[in-house]
Order: structure tokens, then C-alpha cells, then sequence
């Protein structure tokens, strides 16, 4: 039997959610213990592990910061396989943006220069995104409209790109 292996579930998010709320988050939905998580502001990591031993191991690895541009938060969570078992890539951005009333932008196996972007509802759109050099993310286009985003552009072709 193959084991999954470890993997990293980021993304960005168009609400800046607490980091209580996070953590409560993120061992629901996981389903995990207190002690195998880890969850630092991604400016703060090495301070606050610094009091950790160096051979501890968390199932979940997360840091957050602050970003600009059509979303508040980038967030990164790294995991060991049997998590990833438990919950995929788009459930988790899925769960993310339900639980806190978001959308959610996350890459799996889009064409390069386009992301997906999964709405409150759950529904799912397929985006094109600026990056700018001041760390702002930018939607530029997408196949249905953002809710609070009127003036990005629809363009439903983005689905047939390949």
C-alpha cells in the first residue's frame, strides 16, 4: 500500500480571519489534535517556535499574513499525507470559504496564468489574477461574476482554456 504524501494546501482569501478562528478551523476540518497543529503569522514563525524541540513534527503546518489587492489574507498550510486523504485540495478551500462566508483562490490543475475561485455558496469559477510587484492580487477576468467585485471582467472562455 502506498502512503500520500505530504503536501501544501495555500491559497488566498477575500476575508482576514482571526487566528482563533483559524486554528478552530483548521483541527475541524482535519480532524486533529490540538498538539499537531502549528499556526504562526508567517512573519512570527521562528519566534514562536522557537520553545519547540526541534524534532517535533506537526500533521499541520499553517502561516498566514495580511495581503492586498481584491483578497485580506494568504494563507499556507502544509500536511502530512493521511490528512490529505482526508480532505482533498478543493473540499479544504471549499470548507474554507462556507465556514467563513469567503471567497477563496486556490491553484490545482489549471492551464498557467489561471486559478479557480470558489464562492461562499460553493460554486466555483475559473479566474485570471494579477500579481503586482506591491504584493496586491488582482482579478482580472472571470467566468461569472464575484460577489463585491463588479468591475472584474466575465469572460466565460476562460473555462475552454487548456
Amino acid at each position: 500500500m502506498t502512503e500520500t504524501p505530504a503536501t501544501g494546501y495555500d491559497g488566498l482569501s477575500s476575508r482576514s480571519v482571526p487566528e482563533a478562528e483559524l486554528r478552530e478551523f483548521l483541527l475541524d476540518c482535519f480532524g486533529i489534535a490540538e498538539h499537531e497543529l502549528f499556526i504562526g503569522h508567517r512573519d512570527r514563525v521562528a519566534e514562536d517556535l522557537r520553545d519547540v524541540p526541534p524534532e517535533v513534527v506537526f500533521a499541520a503546518f499553517c502561516t498566514y499574513q495580511q495581503v492586498t489587492g481584491h483578497f485580506a489574507m494568504d494563507f499556507d498550510v502544509g500536511i502530512e499525507g493521511r490528512l490529505a486523504d482526508r480532505v482533498g485540495r478543493r473540499e479544504f478551500a471549499e470548507r474554507f470559504a462556507a465556514r467563513f462566508g469567503a471567497y477563496v483562490l486556490y491553484g490545482e490543475a489549471e492551464p498557467p496564468g489561471l486559478w479557480t475561485v470558489i464562492l461562499a455558496d460553493g460554486s466555483r469559477l475559473r479566474v485570471a489574477m494579477e500579481e503586482r510587484e506591491d504584493d496586491r492580487s488582482v482579478l482580472q477576468a472571470a467566468t461569472a461574476p464575484v460577489p463585491g467585485l463588479p468591475g472584474v471582467r466575465v469572460d466565460e472562455s476562460l473555462w475552454r482554456i487548456r
